[in-house]
């Protein structure tokens, strides 16, 4: 899509010689592969991973699937990352797997796979020795697409689940017992006035204090109370946005005000929401790393957003300020010159959240990473010094555009969709008012400079 090229052409025109590069502000410490494995695809390997911390021996471990197993890795040395253990996944030729971690177990699924699988617990106490199976059944479901723990409850959401006794948008179990899990209750998916569901599955999803906001394909994204799952209840939606497409899959800030989330299409961008008031949500902004990248999964972890982006790999954004992103540092998996996008090629998975603050992720073809970032960016304080608050209004608009920063604007370049100037302004204020009655009716990007910073701001122009 077009109107995305903006984000290449402008977003990293400071650092356009780095970019050529296929890092930045990212260290590769260790990588592991073996293309000999069995491929699905043609050439794809490797799914979704998660990262584990034992907090008594003080080890980090990335868990991971590939096609026909479970790998474990030992990275408390990052640069020398150790196999330590392969696991059968109860299915094979899968291309979707998934894992959650609750206390000192692993969670694990599959999907789109050959074979009948289950719901799979490996206990990791023994690590970094080995990891026992201590639960393995389909009961719950034999094929399912995502998980999701919600330590506070100890529940397991598993969704788009097929289990021998139907399918299921989603089903909730209790971990109470960690190695013995029970049935809680399926999601009760509301009805239209025609007598439709509003959704048919949920992809993946993201749940605190037993609110769950589930990603419904090409519907949407709902949030559910599911406090008492005998009285389900809709507390919000989010179903006509920008950009919209395939949603994949979300996750919330600290504080719980945003969420961000993705759409699995080519070209299509992360999006953050305002969800203070759950029953109307409002748009705040969208980031992509260019024109034609896909983005897969986003998590939110302090100030940053951690994204993993198939061809584009690992990106990383300060989101500090949710309307304005910035990118701050990458690491393509995937590289190729130059890029040729389609399909789903690349990085699947990416994980921010060990104590270490060292990066996994994994690539299709390419394996599985541990990456170091840069320290101005895990500390967090020189990179948000200088992250700057603009609004801009009315937008859409028609004879002009008001400017307000708290911070002063130098200098405004106006492009079109397409990535063409349109003009430039030298400003030198904080609060400039633009004139547009001479551009013609459609969307339009602003790269702002604010003293060392890009700043891009996207409007429409109206009749």
């Amino acid at each position: 899509m077009k109107k995305h090229l903006l984000i290449l052409l402008i977003l990293f025109a400071c650092i356009a010689t780095v970019q050529a590069q296929n890092s930045y502000k990212m260290r590769k410490l260790s990588q592991y592969n073996n293309p000999n494995l069995p491929k699905v695809d043609g050439t794809d390997i490797w799914n979704d991973l998660t990262g584990y911390y034992d907090p008594i021996k003080k080890r980090e471990y990335i868990i991971c699937g590939s096609t026909d197993s479970i790998y474990f890795f030992d990275i408390t040395n990052p640069e020398n990352m150790v196999l330590v253990d392969v696991e059968y996944g109860s299915s094979f030729f899968a291309k979707n797997r998934d894992f959650e971690t609750y206390k000192n177990y692993v969670y694990c699924v599959s999907d789109q796979s050959s074979g009948i699988g289950g719901l799979q617990i490996f206990d990791l106490n023994y690590l970094p020795d080995s990891v026992h199976k201590v639960y393995e059944s389909n009961v719950f479901g034999t094929k399912t697409h995502t998980l999701f723990i919600d330590t506070i409850s100890a529940r397991i959401y598993m969704c788009s689940n097929l289990k021998p006794s139907g399918f299921s948008a989603m089903d909730v179990l209790s971990i109470s017992n960690p190695v013995s899990p029970t049935y809680l209750a399926k999601l009760k998916v509301p009805t239209r006035t025609d007598g439709f569901p509003l959704f048919n599955r949920v992809h993946e999803m993201f749940a605190r204090n037993d609110t769950v906001y589930l990603s419904c394909e090409e519907a949407g994204l709902f949030i559910f109370d599911l406090r008492d799952t005998g009285q389900q209840r809709l507390i919000g939606s989010i179903t006509s946005y920008p950009d919209q497409g395939y949603n994949h899959s979300s996750w919330l800030d600290k504080s719980g005000r945003y969420i961000m989330y993705t759409d699995e299409n080519m070209g299509l961008d992360v999006k953050i929401f305002d969800i203070k008031q759950m029953s109307n949500p409002q748009f705040v902004s969208q980031f992509n790393s260019n024109a034609q990248a896909t983005p897969h999964n986003a998590y939110w972890y302090g100030d940053f957003a951690y994204v993993s982006a198939y061809h584009d790999g690992v990106r990383v954004y300060n989101v500090k300020d949710p309307g304005n992103p910035i990118p701050v540092a990458w690491y393509d998996t995937h590289p190729e010159t130059p890029e040729i996008y389609g399909g789903y090629k690349g990085c699947w998975g990416v994980y921010p959240f060990l104590p270490s603050k060292h990066i996994i992720a994994s690539d299709l073809t390419s394996g599985i990473f541990v990456f170091e970032i840069d320290s101005t960016l895990t500390g967090g304080e020189n990179a948000s010094k200088e992250v700057f608050n603009i609004e801009l209004f009315p937008n859409p608009g028609k004879d002009w555009v008001q400017l307000k920063s708290d911070a002063t604007i130098t200098q405004i370049e106006i492009f079109d969709e397409t990535g063409k100037s349109m003009e430039v302004i030298i400003c030198n204020q904080k609060d400039p008012k633009i004139k547009t009655q001479n551009l013609s009716q459609g969307v339009y990007y602003l790269k702002l400079i604010c003293g060392e910073q890009i700043i891009l701001r996207k409007f429409v122009k109206c009749e």
